[in-house]
């Protein structure tokens, strides 16, 4: 089994690798393959990233979780047992740091502004929590944190100015796009942003057969 690389090293774009995002105005809907995550083959080692969505599921707190976090805990056990690699950036690792906090804020009747909780004595035992999660994270994951300089960025902007699409998702689709990885998400928004995708949500799975 090789040596893994654990997300403190950069895993950066090849030289000359140019990324191509969507088109800002495409006639047609990019076509997507979407995978069952529960009948999906893992004997082959492959590349992932995982959607912000799933970390939450897998490592956030608690009471947020339901049948849907087993099924990726699986996944994830089943790409390490592949020898598959797993890869984040900080924009993931951000985002899974701001919603586990807003779901524990929601929990609680103390505070009625979020502002009030994230100040508070009592969060540093929600941050010591988060941050145990993202150690953990951590320790299955490559980075691969986009280079903007190799990134058109401007174009993103074009694509995200039609309102439809979230600004974060559409990195996300870019470096997955670039490097060709898995894009594993419960999300429905990637239905249409080109990019392989591999998830447990019936509606999507419904609307683009594998």
């Amino acid at each position: 089994m090789r040596n893994k690389v654990h997300a403190a090293t950069v895993y950066s774009l090849k030289p000359g690798v140019k990324v191509r995002p969507i088109k800002a105005h495409p006639a047609k809907a990019l076509p997507v393959k979407v995978h069952s995550i529960t009948s999906y083959d893992f004997s082959q080692p492959q590349s992932f990233f995982f959607d912000t969505n799933i970390w939450l599921y897998i490592y956030g707190p608690i009471s947020w979780q339901d049948p849907r976090s087993e099924i990726y805990s699986r996944a994830l056990k089943k790409i390490r047992a592949s020898d598959g690699s797993i890869y984040i950036n900080c924009m993931i690792i951000s985002e899974f740091i701001n919603a586990f906090s807003r779901i524990e804020f929601k929990q609680q009747s103390e505070f009625s502004r979020y502002k009030e909780f994230r100040n508070s004595p009592g969060f540093r035992a929600v941050a010591q929590d988060i941050a145990y999660n993202v150690r953990k994270i951590l320790k299955n994951t490559l980075a691969c944190d986009s280079d903007f300089i190799s990134i058109d960025l401007p174009e993103i902007i074009d694509i995200f100015e039609q309102g439809k699409y979230d600004f974060n998702d559409l990195v996300f689709a870019e470096v997955c796009r670039s490097k060709g990885m898995i894009f594993v998400t419960h999300d429905k928004d990637f239905s249409d942003m080109g990019v392989e995708v591999l998830t447990a949500n019936e509606r999507l799975l419904g609307e683009i057969e594998d």
